[in-house]
């Protein structure tokens, strides 16, 4: 599938481009020939008016010490006066063609209704121009002999399509890379949503599955009281609590993505909202045996969501608890600096090895392959959307055996 839309990109981007090359190959054979013709028009008439006048008497002009070099005419001009009968009478003495050509091409000119144009003869294309001397019994036709240009045309159109084709062979190999290039996030995008499917599929099936094996079991004790299924029904209240977290932090996830997760952007005080999100973990770290010591700073005014980034507190403390043993500390600190509040959740719990760091923030990666802490592997995702949305950073710095610190910094409003 990859292979058919990489080679169709690059078909499409090397069609443009050639398309792009036909265009400029054809502006510019048209806009020399149009060139050509115009400066042939009017040299041609300054040539007509100068011979009708007597002025020049034949071609090409003598060559004298007074000669003005910039009225000489091209040396392929040339012209013939013909009689009442179309009998050639004169010819200049420049003439490129013999006699029987010559008089084809007078003929022609004779009888063409126009006073200028193009005469095709043979293979050579020949421009004249004819008038009546104010005798009215001969008339002028002034030649020239496009060969030189139509020649010159040619070599032109050849090279411009050789440097075209070689361009367009070029384009081709650079819209093939470009192509793989482009293909690289369509890729990773793809094998993230196959991941995101299989691994929601799978933490919706496990809760999925306890809650139909625990309803098995009351309705296979149908004669049972409830009191006597207690622990059924408490294992379906508790796997439903966590499907439902699941499907939050999915949908959270989802809206991000499509950019429907909107933040809301106001002053708050980070101070009280520390507080207030740790405060429910108190008594959860005292049950197991965790000191919890929290250093806020007093008044650090931060601009952004403030119950998003309660939950991104929410979130670091909850790891924390989860991953450090009876006896352990759990250290929360806030301060400021001039541009920006910063506050960190350390733990002396079971750490990260360095191999899986740059991992923890990807959707449903957990160190723990057993999941025996219960998590799904969501929250580290969801509050690193949170914190980049308000513009800051969340780093991480751990030590296996000895603990993890996660490092938030948030902006100040400029």
């Amino acid at each position: 599938m990859f292979l058919r839309l990489r080679l169709k990109l690059t078909l499409i981007n090397a069609s443009i481009i050639f398309f792009l090359f036909l265009l400029i190959i054809i502006g510019i054979y048209c806009f020399s020939k149009m060139d050509m013709t115009r400066n042939t028009e009017e040299r041609s008439l300054r040539l007509m008016a100068d011979i009708t006048s007597g002025k020049i008497t034949d071609l090409p002009l003598p060559l004298t010490p007074q000669s003005d070099f910039s009225s000489i005419p091209e040396p392929d001009y040339f012209f013939v006066e013909t009689g009442p009968d179309g009998n050639i009478i004169f010819k200049s003495t420049h003439q490129p063609f013999p006699s029987a050509k010559l008089a084809a091409i007078t003929e022609k000119a004779l009888q063409s209704n126009n006073i200028s144009g193009t005469l095709a003869l043979e293979t050579t294309n020949v421009f004249y121009r004819k008038a009546v001397l104010p005798s009215g019994a001969v008339t002028v036709i002034l030649f020239k002999d496009f060969s030189p240009e139509t020649n010159m045309l040619r070599t032109l159109l050849t090279s411009i399509m050789l440097v075209g084709l070689i361009g367009s062979l070029l384009s081709f190999g650079a819209s093939f890379i470009m192509a793989h290039r482009a293909m690289i996030p369509i890729k990773n995008a793809w094998q993230q949503q196959k991941e995101f499917l299989a691994d929601a599929s799978h933490e919706l099936r496990t809760p999925l599955a306890v809650i139909q094996t625990n309803l098995d079991v009351v309705l296979g004790n149908s004669d049972e009281l409830v009191s006597d299924q207690h622990k059924w029904l408490y294992n379906i209240r508790e796997e439903s609590i966590s499907m439902a977290k699941l499907v939050d932090s999915l949908l959270f996830l989802a809206r991000a993505d499509s950019h429907q997760q909107m933040l809301l952007h106001q002053p708050f005080s980070l101070t009280t909202a520390l507080e207030q999100a740790v405060a429910p973990f108190e008594a959860v770290a005292a049950a197991k045996g965790i000191s919890l010591a929290l250093s806020a700073a007093e008044q650090v005014t931060a601009y952004g969501d403030e119950s998003r980034i309660k939950q991104v507190i929410t979130i670091l403390v909850d790891n924390a608890i989860k991953h450090t043993s009876s006896g352990g500390n759990l250290t929360i600190t806030l301060s400021q600096t001039a541009s920006a509040a910063v506050f960190t959740v350390a733990d002396s719990g079971e750490g990260i090895g360095a191999e899986h760091i740059d991992k923890i923030f990807d959707r449903f990666y957990q160190v723990d392959k057993a999941r025996a802490t219960g998590g799904t592997g969501l929250g580290l995702a969801i509050a690193k959307w949170i914190i980049e949305g308000h513009n800051g950073a969340i780093i991480v710095a751990s030590t296996p055996e000895v603990g993890t610190m996660f490092t938030v910094k948030l902006p100040k409003k400029e």
